[in-house]
């Protein structure tokens, strides 16, 4: 089994006023300093939300995921939680030619983390072909679609990292309590063993 993003998000998981406020950045009047400055703290906010993503086992903000089996296992586990829908299961059906599977005959598991795909009562998976990834699964993951559905703790996270990163100032203080509780704030949303 493997799993790729397929459509990364199209938003960031903070906005760039809230970033900008956070690192109290006001604008200069000068087009070009305020693009560029927009342009490097939107960089650090994609980093650093990659790296919580990485961290969590999680998608934060809307994107598509593609997980590639040679056949079906009995359930099939599903990358970046929160799952928010499949949005397709297709395979290859024992003559070679790509079916898609009807949404009637599976069932989404998003209440469990990572979430799960298994047939629907009394179904069973189709057999496939006998070739490598014979079957892919779409999944849209995530929070939502933009800033405002991310949970305060990982915001919380990801102003203060984007703070720690872009303010030498605050460097020093890494070591530091606060900064251990910084840390700590992404432990609730962390999927184990994924």
């Amino acid at each position: 089994m493997t799993s790729r993003l397929l459509t990364p998000p199209a938003a960031l998981a903070v906005s760039l006023d809230d970033a900008k406020a956070s690192l109290r950045i006001d604008p200069t009047g000068d087009a070009a300093a305020d693009a560029a400055t927009d342009m490097l703290v939107t960089a650090w906010i994609a980093g650093i939300t990659a790296h919580a993503e990485d961290y969590l086992g999680r998608a934060i903000i809307e994107q598509t995921w593609r997980v590639t089996l040679d056949a079906f296992p009995d359930a099939i586990k599903l990358p970046a939680p929160p799952v928010i829908s499949v949005t397709s299961v297709k395979y290859l059906d024992e003559n070679g030619v790509q079916q898609t599977l009807d949404p009637a005959d599976y069932l989404l598991d998003a209440e469990s983390e990572p979430g799960w795909l298994v047939p629907a009562y009394e179904k069973i998976w189709p057999t496939t072909y006998a070739q490598v990834n014979a079957v892919t699964v779409d999944v849209l993951c995530g929070y939502g679609d933009d800033d405002t559905a991310v949970p305060s703790q990982i915001r919380l996270y990801l102003l203060a990292k984007l703070r720690e990163q872009y303010d030498p100032a605050v460097r020093p203080e890494k070591d530091t309590v606060q900064a251990s509780f910084i840390d700590r704030l992404l432990d609730t949303y962390r999927i184990f063993g994924f």
